[in-house]
Parts: structure tokens; C-alpha cells; sequence
């Protein structure tokens, strides 16, 4: 039987030295694969992939601290920690901001997934992504999207020719639809 990441994490944080549990490195070794992928998609001239790997790593201890286990799923939480942590390290290393490549953390599987578990999870990743396309305005899916790379407000309003209080509001109405697709 597979344990999830969220009782691992409730696991671990029972435990006195939660870091060198058998446990943590099972996590570990569940993100290695995507935080190595991601090091490679941010790499560049000013810092390499050990070192984004570093930060990958160090983003995952902090969610494994911070995760609070009555919210949401470990997975997302994580994925946007690590992705906010090497980013910021890429941006810090090469003086400007770094869009994340659209990288979709659910498109790495886990050593527990089967090849035909992935394919079906990518056709579902797939379908919901031509629904949300249909549903969502141009300027609302652009919000959006750039919402989900981590640009903030006001780097979203430059990028797209609008007022930060106009991305604030397509971003609204972009949850709400998509809240009342999924």
C-alpha cells in the first residue's frame, strides 16, 4: 500500500529529529525526480543545476515544516515552494526575472505511477486544459497562466498591457470559472 505525501508529512512532523527519518528521505527520493528536471529547465550561464538543485532540496525541507496538513494537497504546495525557491535563485543569479516554462509539476510521475497511469493522467491533464481554454476569456487565461508561473500582479499587468487591478480582477473570474469546472 502507497502512502500519500500528506501522512508522510504528518508523520513526520511527530517526530524528534524529522530530517533523518526513513520517511523524509522517502519524500525526498518521491521530488528528486522533479527537482532535478526543473534544474535543468532553469539552468543557465549565472547558475547551474546543482545549485538550483540545492534550493529545489532546501524549498522542499521548508515545505515539509510549513505544510499545514488541514489544507489542500502536499504535492501543490510543495511544487509552488520549489518552484518559487529556484526561480528566485535563478533571477538572483542572472539579475532579472526568469518565467518558469510553463512547467506542470503533474507531468512528472512518481515512481509508484505505471506508464498507463501517466498517459491516462496526461489525457486528463489535457481535457481539462482545452476545457479551461473554452471557458476562460483571452485575457483571463493569459492572467492566468502567468498567475500559475508565479509572476505577481504587477509583472502580469506589464508583460500584458493591462493595470494591475485589471489582472487582479480577470485573475477573480478566472478561479471562480474554473472553481465551478473542477
Amino acid at each position: 500500500m502507497k502512502v500519500t505525501d500528506e501522512e508522510l508529512v504528518g508523520i513526520i512532523k511527530t517526530q524528534t529529529d524529522p530530517m533523518q527519518s526513513g520517511e523524509t528521505a522517502l519524500l525526498i527520493s518521491r521530488y528528486s525526480p522533479v527537482i532535478r528536471f526543473k534544474a535543468a529547465k532553469l539552468r543557465n550561464k549565472s547558475i547551474d543545476s546543482e545549485d538550483l538543485c540545492q534550493e529545489g532540496y532546501l524549498a522542499l525541507f521548508d515545505a515539509i515544516r510549513g505544510f499545514d496538513l488541514n489544507k489542500g494537497s502536499f504535492s501543490a504546495y510543495a511544487g509552488k515552494c520549489i518552484s518559487n525557491r529556484m526561480i528566485s535563485a535563478a533571477v538572483k543569479a542572472r539579475g532579472e526575472f526568469v518565467k518558469d516554462d510553463d512547467f506542470d509539476f503533474t507531468t512528472v510521475p512518481d515512481s509508484g505511477t505505471s506508464t498507463d497511469d501517466y498517459l491516462i493522467t496526461k489525457e486528463d491533464n489535457n481535457a481539462i486544459t482545452e476545457k479551461m481554454l473554452t471557458s476562460l476569456s483571452e485575457l483571463e487565461y493569459n492572467v492566468f497562466r502567468r498567475y500559475l508561473d508565479g509572476y505577481s500582479y504587477k509583472q502580469t499587468a506589464e508583460v500584458l498591457g493591462i493595470t494591475p487591478k485589471s489582472a487582479d480582477n480577470a485573475l477573480s473570474r478566472a478561479k471562480k470559472k474554473l472553481k465551478e469546472l473542477l
